[in-house]
């Protein structure tokens, strides 16, 4: 009769359904996670305060950089910034961490995501949630840490992946740099299907459930992750402390940022 048997076209649906899984799955990683292209840097020769962490895991190791703030030590434990930079840097790029927060007495700790750099394995929102939670708990018994006064720093990606730690380890304050919403968010700017998205960041979310102090930076002209989607975390937290620069996505941030977090830090009682 040339027709085909409906349980034959349920079967074609489904591979098709699957495909499109598949291939969405591998396009999404790609471009969440761009840095695992990148050629496998070398080793930073760090300052004699810095030191190297690492954090074991099922398909190696996962690097992180410590860099002391000013004044800090065993025997005067200060404040530390847990750091998430964007999805196309990598930690080699801190060579020394983040100096403002230094000259403000806060060691920084950036942290590599899984497969990035020269951490092992292969990069997803699951194993990059497993390493920061690794990496919280080795950091908060450090003798030169306070654990009272841990603060996530996440930037782009980075704000995400800090939004999600915050629901397994809460900070004493959160900072988001230029973060989007969420992922499912973006699939529906670009008018996908939401049920496409495989690494599910919802910042927004997240944000409900943290209830302490947060700073949320974002600039107008962001030419990557639209200024609505900060305007939505806002909107979850109209208690956060927002400043509004103006600068592209990859700019770096103006000298009065560090002014901005410190009366920020000193406002939530981490700074004095």
């Amino acid at each position: 009769t040339g027709e085909v048997p409906l349980r034959h076209v349920a079967s074609i649906v489904a591979v098709a359904l699957v495909l499109a899984l598949l291939l969405s799955g591998c396009i999404e990683r790609s471009m969440l996670y761009p840095a695992r292209y990148r050629t496998r840097p070398e080793a930073l020769r760090l300052p004699p305060s810095a030191r190297e962490l690492t954090v074991l895991h099922e398909q190696g190791r996962t690097h992180a950089n410590l860099f002391l703030g000013r004044g800090v030590s065993a025997a005067d434990p200060g404040p530390v910034v847990l750091y998430a930079h964007g999805n196309g840097e990598l930690i080699e790029q801190f060579p020394n961490g983040l100096p403002g927060y230094a000259r403000l007495g806060l060691s920084v700790a950036v942290i590599e995501y899984r497969g990035c750099g020269r951490s092992d394995g292969s990069p997803s929102k699951a194993r990059i949630d497993a390493d920061f939670v690794a990496f919280y708990d080795r950091i908060a018994t450090l003798p030169e840490v306070d654990p009272e006064r841990i603060v996530f720093h996440g930037r782009s990606l980075g704000g995400g992946i800090v939004a999600s730690l915050s629901r397994a380890r809460p900070p004493a304050a959160l900072v988001l740099e230029s973060t989007f919403s969420g992922t499912e968010d973006f699939a529906a700017r670009w008018r996908l299907p939401r049920f496409l998205v495989r690494e599910k960041y919802d910042v927004t979310a997240a944000l409900r459930a943290y209830p302490g102090p947060v700073m949320i930076v974002h600039s107008p002209g962001d030419e990557v992750i639209p200024f609505e989607m900060a305007e939505k975390n806002l909107a979850a937290r109209p208690d956060a402390v927002f400043h509004r620069y103006s600068l592209g996505h990859n700019d770096p941030m103006p000298p009065r940022f560090f002014t901005d977090v410190a009366d920020f830090l000193a406002g939530a009682g981490i700074l004095p």
